[in-house]
């Protein structure tokens, strides 16, 4: 998995090691292949569990509520406000008519409903339903609740450290989508 074992001083200029719980003092080397900087930090695992577990979420909690992947983010999308099908379609990454059938599907089991737009009669919106809103808020109320609290637990400067963090790692995420 490595080039450079764990033990392994990894050359001159290596950063400090920064502790731990594993074994050895000095942190991974060599885990992207072509970027010898990177040292697998603390904080780096915990980033890239993050990622990974939040990669599973939407499959778990759609199955669990009886919906597909794309049902789920298109309540998701839904909870901030109505929108067209085909913007549903282009937030989702699917073509018009795909998201013509999530959204049937979600109106079939009474989560979602159609309407004559507001300014353009010609035109349709997707609203969520109580009964949508509550099926997206049963399965994410726990994890809502945790993150609050763990936010709250958080003094201002921690606040700021973390969230400079995560604005950072979202940042050169996005780079590999421009």
């Amino acid at each position: 998995m490595t080039d450079v074992s764990p033990g392994d001083p990894g050359g001159p200029g290596d950063p400090e090691p920064s502790g731990g719980s594993g074994g050895s003092d000095l942190p991974e080397v060599g885990l992207v292949p072509g970027v010898p900087q990177w040292r697998t930090t603390a904080t780096l695992a915990a980033l890239q569990e993050l990622v990974e577990v939040s990669e599973a979420v939407p499959a778990v909690v759609a199955r669990k509520a009886g919906l597909s992947t794309t049902e789920l983010h298109s309540l998701r999308h839904l909870m901030r406000g109505p929108l067209g099908p085909v913007e549903i379609g282009r937030l989702l990454g699917v073509t018009s008519a795909a998201s013509s059938g999530v959204v049937d599907r979600l109106v079939s089991r009474g989560h979602a409903e159609r309407r004559a737009h507001p300014d353009d009669g010609r035109r349709t919106e997707v609203l969520i339903t109580d009964s949508g809103r509550a099926e997206v808020l049963a399965r994410m109320r726990p994890m809502f609740e945790a993150l609050a609290d763990l936010d709250a637990s958080l003094d201002d400067h921690d606040r700021d450290v973390v969230e400079r963090y995560l604005l950072g790692a979202t940042a050169a995420m996005r780079n590999l989508m421009s």
